[in-house]
């Protein structure tokens, strides 16, 4: 029997185990992978960079909207001033931002209908932003203390009109 054993174990010692699997070169699945991660990666620094380059105007009339409103709360500009100032940078949106056709020429009441169709607000012209059309002209100040609020609510959180406003 001993013979038999040792027989069989003088064939078995011509078996070895597989020999590890070789690093390099790397197998195609690995290279379609790095290369699939690569090309993502590059798609969102891209579609990143062209959102912020889109943002950037929005993001700098918020911010002038606020230190406008700054300005104003702390009495450094008058009512005619910061009317003034606020209509400018809707005018700044609209023909230089969004390139809305008419806007250049627009004042009074087709300006307002501009404002309440892009800000989806009538507050525009039944309401505060009635003193941004030509009644701000007229020789008696015309000023409604809601504007504030009315500025709050569209140029302090303006964005792309394509994009969707986070819920906070």
């Amino acid at each position: 029997m001993n013979e038999q054993i040792a027989q069989a174990l003088a064939q078995l010692r011509d078996i070895h185990e597989p020999a590890i699997p070789a690093y390099w070169p790397i197998p195609i699945g690995w290279w379609i992978l790095t290369v699939s991660l690569i090309a993502a990666i590059a798609c969102l620094i891209l579609w990143w960079r062209r959102r912020n380059t889109e943002d950037q105007p929005y993001r700098s009339i918020r911010e002038t909207a606020y230190q406008l409103r700054e300005l104003y709360q702390h009495g450094r500009l008058s009512q005619y001033e910061y009317v003034d100032a606020a209509n400018r940078l809707y005018k700044h949106l609209l023909i230089n931002v969004e390139s809305v056709p008419g806007s250049t020429k627009a004042d009074g009441l087709p300006w307002l209908s501009m404002l309440a169709d892009r800000f989806k607000d009538d507050a525009f012209i039944s309401g505060a932003g009635k003193c941004l059309g030509t009644v701000r002209y007229l020789p008696v100040g015309f000023y409604d203390n809601q504007l504030d609020e009315l500025i709050e609510r569209t140029l302090c959180v303006v964005r792309h009109p394509t994009r969707r406003v986070r819920a906070t």
